[in-house]
């Protein structure tokens, strides 16, 4: 088409308004607040224990899902931030502290318990994968409402704070002591979390070529 000034209007009467996504910290908290619940009734899928919250460790405990917490909402921030050119999301310098923190309560609670304990419990890696599933989406969904010029980094972080909220959901039906073959479960479930998200959300969030 040699004529670009019919071009140009035909295009915009095809144009439609564009709705301004929320601020950061809205989208951050609206998805948490939508994922948390959409994770736990997934977890009524699996046979569940509750935590003795009564027992010695359980401050530890309760310490370990305060900071997956936290780190699941700032990562979740984080991939919303690395979508929209421009902004500046915290660096992982930032998260070093919680992590270590985390994985400082994570082996003073490590090796005190036997396996035979927790053969009746919820299977780790089943749990977070289960309860993971729709809070994954979700990430997507909110992802894709904007695309991301960095979609394997914007990706990787959500797959991040999904994960996070996943251990924080399993800090309610988990024994306080944590065996070294749950542990390795646990870090097993981030990893698949983190690609599965990287995987699925990659045609939805990826700015397409021209």
């Amino acid at each position: 088409m040699t004529d670009h000034e019919l071009l140009i209007e035909k295009l915009s009467q095809q144009a439609l308004p564009v709705k301004r996504p929320w601020p950061d910290g809205w989208r951050a908290l609206a998805w948490t607040l939508m994922a948390l619940p959409s994770g736990w009734l997934s977890s009524l899928l699996l046979q569940r224990v509750a935590t003795d919250w009564a027992h010695s460790g359980a401050f530890l405990a309760l310490l370990q899902l305060g900071l997956t917490f936290v780190m699941g909402v700032l990562a979740i921030r984080n991939a919303f931030l690395l979508s929209i050119p421009g902004r500046r999301p915290l660096s992982w310098k930032g998260f070093m502290p919680l992590l270590v923190l985390w994985l400082g309560c994570v082996l003073a609670n490590l090796g005190q318990t036997s396996l035979t304990h927790h053969r009746d419990e919820v299977n780790c890696y089943v749990f977070m994968m289960t309860v993971s599933a729709p809070m994954m989406l979700l990430a997507i969904g909110y992802l894709r409402r904007t695309r991301s010029l960095h979609p394997l980094q914007s990706l990787a972080t959500a797959g991040a704070g999904v994960a996070c909220m996943a251990l924080t959901l399993l800090s309610f039906c988990h024994p306080v002591e944590v065996h070294p073959l749950d542990f390795a479960l646990h870090l097993a479930a981030i990893f698949t979390i983190v690609v599965a998200t990287v995987g699925l959300g990659w045609k939805w969030v990826a700015i397409p070529l021209p």
